[in-house]
């Protein structure tokens, strides 16, 4: 039970994340990511936590939507520490260009103080 409950706050936190990055949330981007966070794009940019955050509410990168696949997650928690592997469709403004893309990505939560927070994220492409 307690491993359901787990397993649910951090799908909850997947879709607050989400949430925040498609209104350009900062104070809950800076809650919701970790501080040592390594975020790899689909277009395999790597971005560390401030440059992730400026760059989604500087407007450089606007995420229009992000709708995650529900049945496709997978969620597996083991003590502090979770992983998730998801598919998503995003509707994304990069630099002025409008991508509509889907994804498959894997993610690993950390348990830090009763907050799970994204440490790590790699995004791949499916093939258009």
């Amino acid at each position: 039970l307690a491993q359901a409950g787990a397993e649910q706050q951090v799908l909850q936190a997947e879709k607050d994340r989400f949430a925040a990055m498609v209104k350009g949330d900062r104070a809950a981007l800076t809650r919701l990511l970790a501080d040592d966070l390594t975020y790899t794009h689909s277009s395999a940019l790597f971005e560390s936590k401030t440059q992730f955050i400026n760059s989604v509410t500087s407007g450089d990168i606007k995420y229009v939507s992000v709708t995650p696949s529900e049945p496709d997650w997978k969620v597996r928690v083991s003590g502090n520490t979770a992983i998730v592997n998801g598919v998503a469709a995003v509707n994304v403004i990069d630099h002025g260009k409008d991508l509509k893309i889907k994804i498959r990505y894997t993610t690993i939560h950390t348990n830090r103080g009763g907050q799970w927070q994204l440490q790590a994220w790699q995004a791949t492409r499916f093939p258009q």
